[in-house]
C-alpha cells in the first residue's frame, strides 16, 4: 500500500464508481444549483430591474469580494479543516498594511507585498497549529480574536485615508466595461478549477481531506498541505482586503463585517462538502454568486435586511442538510 501514488488511488477511486452511476452522481453534484439557478431565471422575467446589464454586472461585482475569500478558505474546507474563522480579521489586517505603508510613501507594490508576507505568516502559524491536531474552529476563532484586538490597538482604531489612491483603478476600475474586481474574481475561479483537476498538490488536497490516514500511507504530506490551505485562504483574504482598500480608498477596523459568515455560507450553498474530500474551488465562487444574486432580488423587492439574511441562513442551512442527507443515503 505504500508504494502506491496519489495517482494511482485516484485511479482506483475512479475505477470503482460504476458507469450507469454516472447520472445520478451528476445529478447530486447539480442538485444544490438546480431551485437557485430557476429562481434566477424567474426572477429576470418577473423582477423589474434583475435582468438588466447594469444589475447583472452589479451581482457580479458585488459578489467578487465574498467570492475570492471563499474560494481561498474552501481549501480549507476541502482539505477536511471544515472552515477559517479568521477571514474577516485576516482581510482587516491585509488592509491596514496596505493603507498604513502607503500613507507612509512606500510604492503600492511594496505594500502589497508587505500585505501578502503577513498573510502568509499568519496562515502559516493558524495552519502548523491545526496540523498539529488543534481544533480549526477553536484556533482561528481565537487567532481572530487576538488578530483583530491588537490591528485595531496597533492603529488606534482610527480610519487610515489614501489620496491620491495608487490602486483606485484595480479596486474600483473597469475594464472593457467589466468591474476589475470580477475580472480579479474570474480568474481564480479558474485557476481554482485548474489548481484541483489538474495539479499533483490539489490531488493530494482532496485526498487529504477525504481519508488523512490513508493519504499519509501513500506518502502524501498531510500537514504541509493543511498549512497551504491555510496559507492559500490568509493570502484570498489579503487580497480582498487589498481591493477593498481600492475601492474605497480607506481602511478601518468595521471594514468586512460579516464577511466570514459570508464566506461560510458560500461555501456550503457552493455544495462543497464541509467534511472534506469533495468539492471545486469554484464552487464557493459559484456559491456567493449565487447569494449576492438573491441579495439582490429580495433588495429589489423590498424585502428588509434582517429577512434576507435569516432567508440566506436557512439556504446555507438547507444546502448543507440536503448533502448530509444524501451522503447518508449513498454512502
Amino acid at each position: 500500500m505504500a508504494d502506491l501514488s496519489v495517482n494511482d488511488v485516484a485511479a482506483r477511486q475512479g475505477s470503482a464508481q460504476p458507469a450507469k452511476g454516472g447520472g445520478r452522481a451528476w445529478l447530486r453534484r447539480a442538485a444544490p444549483f438546480l431551485p437557485i439557478l430557476a429562481l434566477a431565471g424567474v426572477a429576470a422575467l418577473t423582477v423589474d430591474g434583475f435582468g438588466t446589464a447594469p444589475n447583472l454586472i452589479a451581482v457580479v461585482q458585488a459578489s467578487a469580494i465574498t467570492g475570492i475569500a471563499a474560494i481561498g478558505t474552501a481549501a480549507i474546507t476541502i482539505s477536511g479543516k471544515f472552515v477559517s474563522l479568521a477571514i474577516e480579521q485576516q482581510a482587516v489586517t491585509a488592509a491596514y498594511i496596505f493603507a498604513a505603508a502607503v500613507s507612509a510613501g512606500q510604492p503600492a507594490l511594496v505594500a502589497v507585498l508587505l500585505a501578502f508576507a503577513a498573510a502568509v505568516l499568519l496562515g502559516g502559524a493558524q495552519g502548523y497549529l491545526v496540523s498539529r491536531g488543534l481544533n480549526p474552529i477553536v484556533t482561528t476563532l481565537a487567532f481572530g480574536s487576538v488578530l483583530f484586538g491588537s490591528v485595531v490597538m496597533l492603529a488606534d482604531n482610527r480610519t487610515i485615508t489614501l489620496s491620491p489612491n495608487p490602486i483606485a483603478w484595480l479596486g474600483g476600475g473597469t475594464t472593457f466595461g467589466i468591474p476589475n474586481q470580477a475580472i480579479v474574481f474570474a480568474v481564480l475561479l479558474v485557476l481554482g478549477s485548474l489548481f484541483l483537476s489538474r495539479t499533483k498538490l490539489g490531488r493530494q488536497m482532496v485526498l487529504t481531506g477525504a481519508n488523512a490516514r490513508a493519504a499519509d500511507l501513500v506518502g502524501v504530506p498531510t500537514r504541509r498541505i493543511v498549512v497551504f490551505a491555510f496559507v492559500a485562504a490568509a493570502l484570498a483574504a489579503a487580497l480582498v482586503g487589498i481591493l477593498v482598500v481600492g475601492q474605497v480608498s480607506q481602511a478601518k477596523s468595521d471594514m468586512f463585517r460579516g464577511l466570514t459568515i459570508d464566506v461560510v455560507a458560500a461555501i456550503l450553498v457552493g455544495g462543497i462538502a464541509i467534511q472534506g474530500g469533495e468539492g471545486q474551488l469554484w464552487r464557493a465562487g459559484f456559491g456567493a454568486i449565487v447569494l449576492t444574486m438573491l441579495g439582490n432580488i429580495m433588495l429589489l423587492l423590498g424585502i428588509d435586511a434582517g429577512v434576507r439574511d435569516l432567508i440566506k441562513g436557512l439556504l446555507a442551512g438547507g444546502v448543507l442538510l440536503s448533502m448530509t442527507l444524501l451522503k447518508a443515503r449513498n454512502p
